[in-house]
């Protein structure tokens, strides 16, 4: 119980930068999109979608409708994924950008390790 509020209070905490950060950029998208390049707009776009789903992702999570599988099979994704990027660029990166990427990985895999061992609670009951 204590767990699943401590991860609740985890996913609020990152709903709301999500929040923040797609709000802000949706205000300077709507002020300054006269100035920016098209291909920045397009990139900009792709990033509030994506965000957009990342909000979506932690309003399921948050109240237990969120597909377990998907989530673990996504969690693994990025996880690899963001291996591979560290393994090509760790040199490259600067101090700062590492050390966040790193705690997002710490967090993912913490956040795995719990999907994980709660499948294998859920397993044991049901026998």
């Amino acid at each position: 119980m204590k767990e699943d509020l401590q991860l609740n209070k985890r996913r609020f905490l990152h709903l709301k930068n999500i929040l923040e950060n797609y709000t802000r950029t949706q205000r300077h998208l709507e002020e300054y999109s006269e100035l920016l390049p098209y291909e920045k707009i397009q990139q900009i776009i792709q990033k509030q979608r994506r965000r957009e789903e990342q909000i979506n992702n932690i309003q399921k999570a948050i109240l237990k409708e969120h597909d377990k599988e998907t989530e673990v099979r996504n969690l693994v994704k990025n996880y690899l994924y963001t291996e591979g990027y560290l393994q090509h660029y760790k040199e490259k990166l600067q101090k700062n950008v590492l050390n966040n990427i790193l705690k997002c990985q710490y967090y993912r895999k913490i956040q795995l390790e719990n999907l994980i061992k709660k499948a294998d609670d859920e397993e044991e009951k049901d026998f």
